[in-house]
């Protein structure tokens, strides 16, 4: 399993100190034609959504912040009428992207089209090694067969491909499978055990979370492929980019200080730059504090949490409190931690940050 380029330690620390946002998530569009039984998005249609222009103007003030990597997404971001011209201004401003799709709208000029604009990588959701735990997953018939679909248009352009799976109990069996199809593709492949609630609270998508079973086998997985997940913190450190390094703006403009905080918003795209919504909301100055907090809490509650990844947005959804780890991260942290005892001596774990 390989994991998403990262920027260089020198570069993320100076982004951290300065509070430049080096990558920005921009969810183009609500509109989706699965209806995955988990998904984050509160809704499927798009009511106000950011046209063309819109996009072009946030585009404009993410280089001015120095931004370097924008990822593209939804809902089902190729569902936007002007999906193309946001990439392109994307380029045009000497920027990289990624494209989230589930696969399905890539045909044959979609692919070339992608490959002209030459994206880090288009990654695509793998909700189960068989079609009837794909399709039901996303609750779309054939859906298991358009994702392939769309991988092999991709691969004949030489467009970059990544799979990855939000593990849930609908799939966690089929692991092994879906790994080996993903080799079988010769695509890198990435597997996250969490699932978030809804961005508007709803804790719904939690009911599919992985078994305690399940985790245990995931980790013992990992573990043997020497890839369990690992921080490193030290003391008046920052557990992640929130609210430093890191930005979302929804469909509708409304901006984030990650893409998974959602406690507050910034302000909205329509009634102020992006980049002076940046520079001077205290939402974000509150947020990059919680990061701060939330490294020392870890590091004094000790234990597999200190050492375990830690997402404080996801904390905050689960129990309002951003700083200490949730029983379903706990039980995460737990499942890593005897994987890792119980795994044969080896070279050392990689890395995956915080």
């Amino acid at each position: 399993m390989t994991g998403a380029a990262r920027p260089s330690a020198r570069l993320l620390e100076s982004a951290l100190r300065r509070a430049q946002p080096l990558s920005a998530l921009l969810e183009l569009t609500y509109a989706c034609n699965w209806r995955c039984v988990f998904c984050y998005n509160p809704r499927h249609h798009d009511g106000r959504r950011l046209d063309g222009a819109e996009w072009s103007a946030v585009i404009a003030d993410l280089r001015e912040l120095g931004t370097l990597n924008v990822t593209l997404t939804g809902g089902e971001p190729l569902a936007h009428p002007d999906a193309f011209s946001v990439m392109e201004d994307v380029r045009r401003r000497a920027m990289t992207f990624r494209l989230f799709t589930n696969g399905s709208l890539v045909t044959e000029e979609v692919a070339a089209r992608l490959a002209a604009l030459r994206p880090v990588a288009v990654e695509l959701s793998l909700h189960g090694a068989r079609p009837e735990t794909h399709d039901l997953t996303t609750a779309t018939p054939g859906s298991f067969d358009a994702l392939w679909r769309g991988v092999a248009a991709l691969k004949r352009h030489q467009v970059p491909v990544v799979l990855k799976t939000p593990l849930s109990r609908l799939n966690e069996r089929e692991l092994e499978e879906m790994t080996t199809l993903a080799e079988r593709e010769g695509v890198p492949y990435n597997v996250d055990a969490t699932l978030t609630h809804r961005d508007d609270g709803d804790p719904g998508p939690l009911q599919f979370s992985v078994t305690r079973e399940g985790l245990g086998r995931f980790y013992a997985f990992l573990a043997g492929r020497n890839a369990l997940p690992r921080s490193h913190r030290t003391p008046g450190g920052v557990n992640c980019g929130l609210g430093r390094a890191t930005l979302a703006v929804d469909p509708e403009g409304n901006v984030y200080p990650c893409p998974q905080w959602r406690k507050s918003s910034l302000g909205n795209v329509r009634d102020a730059r992006l980049a002076d919504l940046w520079r001077g909301s205290p939402v974000r100055g509150e947020a990059a504090d919680v990061a701060v907090r939330a490294n020392d809490a870890l590091l004094a509650g000790g234990g597999p949490m200190a050492r375990f990844p830690f997402c404080p947005a996801v904390a905050f959804e689960r129990t309002g409190d951003a700083v200490h780890a949730d029983p379903l991260h706990v039980a995460q942290a737990e499942a890593a931690e005897q994987a890792r005892l119980a795994a044969a001596p080896g070279p050392a774990p990689l890395e995956t940050g915080a």
